[in-house]
């Protein structure tokens, strides 16, 4: 990306980098989707609708993308609008803790559900608001690289918080060992990292996290905006636009059909590994972090791949590996889940993919100033359809299933179900047009004559 030619877009890129950082210190701790989170209602004792609930309201949220579009649909200024409302989301989570203060801890349970869903609920606005803002930012021939380097730093810093918080919150462990034990040991500090207390550090945790994102909705204020004209056309008509675009219908089919699969399995994978596989809270984080090298490793290539390829043609691949990532899950129990560090480098490599075509695709396909419509109703669509799946799973939770002498667990026969019906994403994904995409056989020729024509040279 050629920014030294560019001042707004080198700023831009400086500053949302470095807002992001904060906004993923902030989600590390505190936002749907954190291993934080799950601890905290485990030690509420939640149970898995719980846990399917927490993963819906991250999916129902999405409906209020639309919101946004109707806040800023007569503002020629995006920016006081999005902060504004994304600091309300945010210091919503100060309260977290005070899911322990009930006597009934289901009490608890039910009081983090509903805040989260506010909290969630806002954000969604002002992420919104925030695609749109970036949008007329970044030209669309960088967004690709744009979005894959400040990924970059982003999981960097989610990365060492993770391990920080994750490491901290294990020494409340009632069974400490390894390293948790000596650092107790070589402090003094054991009266202080009691089990009862984890509950406590928790909650400080999301207060400080509260504090951090908000610091970084000051940093996002002194990002530069180009004004815009706003809509002359009532709000109703601008909702209609977009599905009346039959390339952006065969997108939302292809969204919706995608987060389906996604869903199925979506609300139990840090459950499981921190209950069935009985991993500790540092050993998610490794996990995550192994995740996110791969993503970090790989965002270049991807973002470089896609302003090449296309969306489309990047997204083909992602949807091959990430149907059979979860398959590998089937092999896993607490005694021999090795095989988990492999499949976390894959799946970092298939995410960091599929999250900037995520992103970049409703872009592309979106004509100019109507980003934000485009992207509010893709992202709705696809949180009510991730939603659908993620309840079902929940309410329809399965016994537990024998295939010969592989014996799977309740969330292993949803991991198995998910990757199965992710590779049926396909079939919608083929009808979405897109200018630039290549077929995976073209793609395929192209890099045999590149294979063919280095050993030319070799030789």
């Amino acid at each position: 990306m050629n920014t030294k030619r560019n001042n707004p877009l080198r700023k831009t890129f400086r500053i949302s980098t470095l807002e992001g950082v904060f906004a993923q210190i902030y989600s590390t701790f505190a936002a749907i989707g954190s291993s934080f989170i799950i601890k905290f209602l485990i030690l509420l004792n939640a149970a898995p609708i719980h846990f399917s609930l927490l993963s819906a309201i991250g999916q129902v949220s999405q409906l209020f993308q639309t919101v946004g579009v109707a806040v800023t649909h007569n503002l020629s200024n995006r920016k006081k609008a999005c902060v504004r409302i994304t600091a309300m989301g945010r210091s919503l989570t100060f309260f977290l803790g005070a899911g322990l203060l009930f006597a009934n801890p289901e009490t608890g349970i039910w009081f983090t559900l509903l805040l989260m869903f506010c909290s969630s609920a806002l954000l969604s606005i002002g992420g919104n608001i925030w695609i749109a803002w970036i949008s007329d930012s970044v030209p669309l021939q960088f967004r690709g690289r744009f979005f894959s380097r400040r990924n970059q730093y982003l999981l960097i810093a989610g990365l060492l918080t993770g391990y920080l918080g994750s490491f901290a919150v294990d020494l409340f462990s009632p069974e400490n060992k390894g390293i948790h034990k000596a650092f107790i040991k070589w402090t003094g500090l054991s009266n202080l990292f009691r089990p009862e207390y984890q509950g406590r550090f928790l909650t400080a945790l999301f207060v400080g996290a509260t504090f951090i994102g908000l610091i970084g909705l000051a940093i996002l204020a002194k990002q530069p905006e180009r004004r815009h004209t706003p809509h002359s056309e009532p709000l109703g008509v601008i909702y209609k636009q977009p599905f009346k675009d039959a390339n952006f219908r065969r997108l939302l089919l292809f969204g919706a059909w995608w987060m389906l699969a996604i869903g199925i399995g979506a609300a139990f994978w840090t459950p499981f590994m921190l209950k069935k596989l009985q991993m500790s809270l540092f050993e998610v984080q490794l996990y995550g972090s192994f995740s996110t090298i791969a993503s970090l490793l790989s965002y270049r290539f991807w973002g470089r791949f896609i302003d090449k390829y296309g969306n489309r043609t990047a997204m083909t691949i992602c949807i091959i590996i990430g149907g059979f990532n979860p398959l590998l899950w089937l092999f896993m129990t607490a005694q021999s889940h090795y095989i988990i560090w492999f499949e976390a480098l894959s799946s970092g490599f298939m995410w960091a993919g599929a999250g900037l075509v995520t992103t970049n695709f409703v872009l592309s396909v979106s004509p100019k100033g109507m980003a934000q419509v485009y992207s509010g109703i893709f992202g709705a669509c696809n949180g009510l359809a991730m939603m659908l799946s993620i309840l079902l799973a929940g309410f329809f939770f399965p016994p537990k299933l024998q295939i010969g002498n592989l014996s799977l667990e309740p969330e292993q026969v949803l991991f198995g179900l998910t990757g199965l019906i992710r590779w049926t994403a396909l079939i919608p994904l083929t009808f979405i047009v897109e200018a630039k995409a290549k077929s995976l056989r073209d793609l395929s020729q192209l890099l045999l004559e590149n294979i063919l024509n280095r050993l030319k040279i070799t030789k």
